[in-house]
């Protein structure tokens, strides 16, 4: 990857896809950056006059996402392209209603699928393209208190997994990047609590998003070293299928294949 790259990163206001984007700038790349605000789309537009552009984009909408890719295309060809925009819920699964689990499937799962089929057309014809989807350590384990948001990265995992083999046979690489407690304002920001809370469950969530702070505090990867793993990654000529950042994933991690092992070997 030493020539000059061409990058679609969705969610770049903060977090892991503000450094994506920034480490990608600094290595010479272009990058167009989805963003939800007008100032935050001013903001990109500034920092790497050029080379950076920001369209605001709600990733919920797929004929809004068809319309930005098939613009996005229009003006230059794409060689990266990462679903990175998300969001996450606490709460009990018992306090979680219907309704809020479709609204963070429709951000987690049908946002990258929407746009994932906007941009295969694109890479198809190249006969090649990176296609990166934002996963979590909540995708390889379920995390008390998290069951909406790891049963839409369990489902964004069985996609993606699915879709890089049958992407292989046009050249298209698929990496899903399985971070763990990441410093960014993913609590703060990006997850609500659910609206319900019972007494039983006071156990679980009765702290509510602090909880999730305090572990972020104590065990968080900064974004950065999530967005050079991320670069490594994709310029090995072999890339992965799977990236696992961060040191508190390694136990869980282990863990999980010596249980489904022993399961196979039953």
């Amino acid at each position: 990857m030493s020539e000059a790259k061409h990058w679609l990163i969705t969610g770049i206001s903060s977090g892991i896809g503000a450094a994506l984007a920034d480490a990608a700038l600094e290595r010479g790349d272009s990058v167009v950056g989805t963003a939800r605000s007008d100032e935050d789309v001013a903001k990109f537009n500034d920092r790497a006059p050029g080379r950076s552009k920001a369209v605001r984009l709600d990733v919920t909408n797929p004929t809004d996402v068809e319309k930005t890719i098939a613009a996005i295309i229009a003006d230059g060809p794409l060689d990266i392209v990462v679903n990175n925009a998300g969001q996450s819920i606490y709460g009990a699964f018992e306090e979680t209603s219907i309704a809020e689990a479709k609204a963070l499937f429709d951000v987690n799962l049908f946002g990258p699928w929407a746009l994932a089929q906007a941009v295969l057309p694109h890479f198809r014809e190249k006969r090649a393209g990176h296609l990166i989807h934002m996963s979590s350590g909540c995708g390889l384990n379920g995390t008390p208190g998290l069951s909406a948001y790891c049963a839409s990265k369990f489902a964004l995992e069985g996609l993606s997994e699915a879709l890089s083999y049958e992407a292989a046979q046009f050249g298209i690489k698929l990496l899903i990047v399985e971070p763990g407690a990441v410093a960014t304002k993913f609590i703060s920001h990006g997850t609500r609590e659910t609206a319900q809370r019972m007494p039983e469950y006071g156990f679980l969530s009765g702290d509510g998003k602090a909880a999730l702070e305090g572990y972020y505090a104590t065990c968080a990867a900064s974004p950065e070293s999530v967005a050079q793993a991320v670069l490594r990654a994709i310029e090995n000529p072999e890339t992965p299928l799977r990236l696992i950042v961060g040191d508190d994933m390694r136990d869980p991690v282990r863990a999980k294949g010596e249980q489904l092992l022993s399961l196979a070997n039953a």
